[in-house]
């Protein structure tokens, strides 16, 4: 199946140009993304700051590793792998002790203080 270069989507044989992009159309099938860096989190004391739970329960944990990554904070999200075939498990999220108020303060100003929505 042939695939797009540069955003990586599968087409259908027989379509030559991506419909998103434009790009021509590459043979073959895309290259596996490259597979997430283990954090070096030395041999600090972790510490959960936040559990998250149902169905998007994976999802806003990766959103806040991403974040918490981008700001420099190493974490860990035990259990990922078992929230993906189960939705329903929880996905706790641990840092190490002197990250801690950071990461609950950065978590918290990105999660928790969205706008309101507004009223009917």
């Amino acid at each position: 199946m042939p695939y797009c270069p540069d955003c990586f989507t599968e087409y259908v044989e027989g379509v030559a140009q991506c419909a998103d992009c434009g790009t021509a159309l590459v043979p073959g099938s895309p290259p596996e993304p490259p597979r997430r860096k283990v954090a070096d989190l030395g041999n600090s004391e972790l510490v959960r700051i936040r559990v998250f739970s149902g169905g998007t329960a994976q999802m806003d944990a990766d959103l806040a590793r991403n974040i918490l990554e981008t700001e420099g904070i190493p974490c860990v999200l035990p259990g990922e792998t078992s929230a993906e075939v189960l939705p329903v498990l929880d996905v706790p999220l641990f840092v190490r002790e002197e990250d801690a108020e950071r990461a609950t303060e950065l978590l918290k100003s990105y999660l928790d203080e969205g706008e309101p929505l507004p009223s009917e």
